[in-house]
């Protein structure tokens, strides 16, 4: 008896020792904190805002950070002779906004003051265009070969050519969130693209960045928040799945909580994305309702109007690859192509575009090493609808058939099929499938004709067409372009 109260003493002394602690520490047994002492004394500014950043151009920028409750804060710049002063709330958060700026390659200085601390001076700011570059492994894929990654094509010479001082790079540390976060989890650094650091980065992120800014001559900022194996739903925040009507999971939203949250305040031009892996068994209508929730509810967190948001259409792959007597799996199967095709569908929400990969996908891997042309091609799109120059950012688009005979005539959107032809003016890919009544698809041959494709009706089919399909399996290679090299978009005449 004598031993079990001293026991139980003991654990009230354990328990008041604790309790005690989150009192002197400022955190309360909830797990809150609201003791003065732990409000902020020196002044700071947000973790994303750092020497070599690039700031957002002809915009004005918010810049935000922390001090003692009820402090000014005045900031000055380089670019403007007018200091702008604002005045943290009680708990030591204070934003204002910078004044805008054209685009500016010279390197500029921002510097934050307050009575009695320590001025914050941010050194080589350049001032362009800012992309949000998020989604899983695809995205994240390094330039080198970075384990689990084997390095895209070439790219011990892609990285010693990588020499852009006026790209400036962010890649946010992975963080899975219970809560939204105001700041990153851990320490990220803005760095200018050299052949140092370039083979660390997100490839389709620099290739993207080297082509928009060899092209504008501005500088580029590309802000890379991707992680391997990652489901849409984890990227969405809570509010988004009250307007898809599915319901998150155990880890739903944690990663926009901790890797796109602390970001909102942040001036950007625009949204890439590269995600579908891990949700490409999901039903194709769902994913659509996923996406098109996600970037809605990133635009709105990001409260800077319908900003321009670019997807990736996932690459042929051939899942059941090492499963079939010989490789290269069941060519029949076609469960990713309707996921693709609920890609698509994402893009009936306004200001997006879809880069079409069919030409350099690697049936056994996921992860295809040809990376140069997908991020070129979200910079195509950027370049045509962003930023409106005359460029050809689509492959060919199906816009309609003719049967005359046993032929059936391919037209294509206009503008999209000039100089129709393969890929090194191989012999075409043989991708087209017909069906009849029964549904049955039988493969039939096709040939390029101007700016056509003509189909010949296989004998076997006893019934009038009733479904044309083109690329329209997992781990259909295309090589069909017209002649700015990008590939025809694989389509169905059917609703099957």
């Amino acid at each position: 008896m004598l031993r079990s109260f001293k026991t139980y003493l003991l654990f009230l002394i354990l328990i008041a020792g604790v309790l005690g602690s989150c009192h002197k520490s400022g955190t309360d047994p909830d797990g809150s904190n609201d003791n003065p002492q732990q409000l902020p004394k020196t002044l700071a500014v947000a973790s994303v805002l750092q020497n070599n950043m690039v700031l957002q151009r002809d915009v004005q920028c918010k810049i935000w950070g922390t001090v003692t409750p009820g402090a000014t804060v005045a900031v000055t710049v380089s670019w403007s002779n007018t200091p702008v002063t604002t005045t943290s709330d009680a708990n030591g958060n204070w934003q204002l906004s910078l004044p805008a700026s054209a685009a500016n390659s010279t390197p500029q200085t921002i510097t934050c003051k307050s009575a009695g601390q320590t001025d914050v001076v941010l050194n080589n700011i350049l001032i362009g265009d800012v992309w949000l570059c998020s989604g899983q492994s695809n995205m994240a894929m390094p330039v080198a070969a970075i384990a689990p990654f084997t390095g895209v094509l070439d790219y011990q010479n892609e990285i010693a050519a990588a020499n852009y001082p006026a790209i400036r790079t962010l890649t946010v540390p992975q963080y899975y969130a219970d809560k939204p976060a105001a700041m990153l989890d851990a320490a990220a650094t803005w760095k200018a693209c050299s052949p140092q650091n370039a083979g660390e980065l997100s490839a389709v992120a620099y290739y993207f960045a080297r082509k928009i800014h060899t092209t504008l001559n501005v500088p580029i900022g590309i802000v890379i928040s991707a992680v391997n194996g990652s489901y849409c739903q984890e990227w969405m925040n809570k509010e988004a799945f009250s307007t898809t009507q599915l319901q998150p999971y155990s880890s739903g939203s944690k990663l926009y909580n901790g890797m796109i949250n602390p970001l909102i305040n942040l001036n950007i031009k625009g949204f890439l994305w590269y995600q579908g892996e891990n949700n490409q068994h999901d039903p194709p209508s769902d994913y659509t309702a996923l996406n098109a929730a996600l970037i809605s509810s990133w635009r709105k967190q990001f409260s800077q109007g319908d900003l321009p948001f670019y997807l990736v259409q996932l690459t042929p792959f051939a899942e059941d690859y090492n499963n079939t007597n010989p490789p290269g799996g069941n060519p029949e199967n076609n469960w990713l192509a309707y996921f693709r095709e609920g890609q698509s569908r994402a893009l009936t929400v306004k200001n997006t575009g879809m880069a079409i990969t069919m030409d350099v996908g690697e049936a056994a891997n996921h992860h295809p090493r040809d990376k140069k042309p997908v991020g070129e091609r979200l910079a195509l799109l950027a370049l045509r609808k962003t930023y409106n120059l005359p460029v050809q950012c689509y492959g060919p688009q199906f816009a309609g058939y003719s049967i005359s005979g046993n032929a059936i005539t391919i037209s294509f959107a206009d503008g999209t099929a000039n100089g129709l032809n393969t890929i090194g003016n191989a012999q075409l890919n043989q991708l087209f499938f017909v069906a009849g009544d029964d549904h049955n698809l039988i493969k039939a041959d096709a040939q390029i004709i101007g700016s056509t494709v003509r189909i010949t009706i296989p004998a076997s089919l006893t019934s009038a067409v009733k479904s044309i399909r083109y690329a329209f399996t997992n781990a259909a290679i295309t090589n069909l372009q017209n002649d700015a090299g990008l590939p025809a978009e694989p389509f169905r005449t059917d609703s099957w």
